[in-house]
């Protein structure tokens, strides 16, 4: 039980940070000043979940635990907070699908709106 809330809060903390109105400025600054990396770490539902989930575990404890004993302690503790990130990431990335499932046609216009608003904005090019 404790694992599947600990997905739902990383999925909620990401969502924020990628989808909600509070983080808009953000992401646009983010699009607008580095349309690369932090374009796509403030706006990419399988790139913020990586992060929020290292952060989580670490803050939390981690799900897994890496233990091979071929490698140095601090390649344990490194891979086991990398791999707890790809677990959330690939977790929360099945829980937007399946949101984007539900909402159909409206996640479509939401995400046309929300182009068209970037477009008023000057953040991205019509192109």
């Amino acid at each position: 039980m404790e694992f599947l809330i600990t997905i739902l809060i990383v999925y909620g903390i990401s969502a924020i940070i990628a989808i909600s109105k509070i983080f808009e400025p953000l992401r646009d600054f983010a699009e607008k000043h580095s349309p690369n990396f932090w374009k796509y770490l403030t706006s990419c539902m399988q790139c913020i979940p990586f992060w929020v989930g290292v952060f989580v575990s670490f803050v939390v404890g981690s799900p897994i635990e890496v233990e091979n004993e071929n490698f140095p302690s601090y390649l344990n503790i490194v891979f086991t907070f990398l791999f707890s990130g790809a677990l959330f990431s690939g977790t929360t990335m099945l829980i937007h699908s399946l949101f984007i499932l539900i909402k159909g046609d409206k996640w479509d216009e939401k995400q046309e709106k929300e182009r068209i608003r970037k477009i008023r904005k000057g953040v991205i090019s019509e192109n």
